[in-house]
């Protein structure tokens, strides 16, 4: 009987982390609202980087590379009397939306792990591609606002508020010492906002080129 009632119990749902597939809007959510519990479970995962680009990173830069298209394809910006909307400006600015997004995942991610022996904490590709990848959340949310190119400002403030992920997921997935947590997050933010601006000003310079109107004298 007690073999039977072994065999017959409920199998107890899995944990999060052995799922074979994240759901998209529950991780970016958790992660937004309640990163350090999420963190936990992120903690737990595999965490194998090309998995993470092809389920989560690129479906997330989705949102902000259609933005992308219909800020500066539909509708652009008006610049001395010329309206700046061209689709094909709008396709390569989603293009290198997504192709500048994914170098600076990786910049973020290469940056965490060099650092951590210099901070005692774990050097583990892995989990700095996770921790880089999954606390930059608020700026593939904030991506949506991009759909309008005076709400750029709105961008920004959401890429600011990933520190605050990047902070909270440090002790977690890197094993970070209290008293090294702040010197660590200082010297990734920084390198960050640096890759950050660069790509940035690559990706604006490359618009800008390609919106300039032409004029005929």
């Amino acid at each position: 009987m007690d073999q039977q009632s072994t065999q017959n119990a409920p199998t107890p749902p899995p944990h999060p982390s052995q799922n074979k597939g994240v759901n998209i809007v529950d991780r970016a959510k958790n992660i937004l609202i309640t990163p350090k519990s999420e963190w936990t479970i992120i903690d737990k995962e595999s965490g194998n980087s090309n998995a993470i680009l092809a389920s989560y990173i690129l479906p997330m830069l989705f949102v902000g590379a259609l933005a992308t298209f219909i800020g500066q394809g539909l509708i652009g910006e008006n610049i001395g009397g010329f309206n700046t909307a061209s689709v094909k400006a709008g396709l390569i600015g989603a293009l290198l939306y997504v192709a500048l997004s994914i170098v600076t995942v990786y910049i973020v991610a290469v940056a965490i792990d060099a650092l951590a022996p210099s901070f005692e904490s774990e050097k583990n590709w892995n989990k700095s591609f996770q921790l880089a990848a999954y606390s930059l959340t608020a700026s593939y949310v904030g991506a949506v606002f991009l759909i309008f190119p005076a709400l750029n400002i709105i961008v920004i403030l959401c890429t600011i508020y990933c520190i605050y992920q990047l902070y909270t997921g440090i002790p977690i997935m890197k094993k970070t010492a209290a008293d090294k947590q702040v010197a660590y997050l200082a010297v990734v933010i920084l390198i960050t906002v640096v890759a950050v601006i660069l790509v940035g000003i690559i990706q604006t310079k490359i618009i800008q080129s390609l919106n300039r109107p032409a004029f005929h004298f």
